[in-house]
C-alpha cells in the first residue's frame, strides 16, 4: 500500500508533503515554531511519564551510573582511551584563548582591583574577584 502524498500538521493542521526520507514518520510541516512546540510536547509527555526523572536522587543515581561505565569502559579498552586522549589533547590546542581571561581591571570607585578569572561566552559567566592593592601585588609578581 502506498503512502498519502500529503498529511496534516500535528501542530497547526496544514497539510504538508512529507520529505522522501522521512515518510510517516514526519508528524510537522517543518516549520521551527511547530517543531518547538512538538518537542516541547514530548518532553512534558515523557515528564508525565516518568516522574521520578525529574528527581534529584534519580540524576544523580544516573551520572554516577554513567561515570561507572565510564570507567570500566576506559579501563577495558585502551586503544579507545588512547585515542580519545589524543583527541582532547588536539581540541584543547586549537581552542582560542580568551583575551579577557586572567586580566586585572582598575576600579576607581572603591579603590581596588577586579580580577576576571574566568570568563565563558557560551552561557555568560563571568568570575571575578576583587582585589586589594596588595593581592594585586602579589597576583603580578607571581
Amino acid at each position: 500500500m502506498s503512502e498519502p502524498l500529503f498529511r496534516s500538521c500535528c501542530i497547526c493542521r496544514k497539510r504538508f508533503k512529507p520529505h522522501p526520507r522521512l515518510g510517516n514518520r514526519q508528524r510537522t510541516c517543518g516549520r521551527d515554531e511547530r517543531q518547538k512546540r512538538r518537542r516541547c510536547a514530548n518532553s512534558r509527555n515523557w515528564r508525565a511519564r516518568n516522574p521520578e526523572a525529574d528527581d534529584a536522587d534519580y540524576r544523580r543515581i544516573r551520572q554516577r551510573d554513567r561515570r561507572e561505565y565510564r570507567r570500566k569502559y576506559w579501563a577495558t579498552h585502551p586503544a579507545a582511551r588512547e585515542k580519545h586522549a589524543a583527541y582532547m589533547r588536539r581540541w584543547r590546542a586549537a581552542r582560542v584563548r580568551d583575551p579577557y581571561r586572567d586580566t586585572a581591571i582598575k576600579l576607581p570607585v572603591i579603590n581596588s582591583y577586579l580580577q576576571v578569572t574566568d570568563v565563558r561566552d557560551a552561557n555568560r559567566v563571568i568570575e571575578v574577584k576583587v582585589l586589594s592593592q596588595n593581592e594585586l601585588s602579589h597576583v603580578l609578581h607571581a
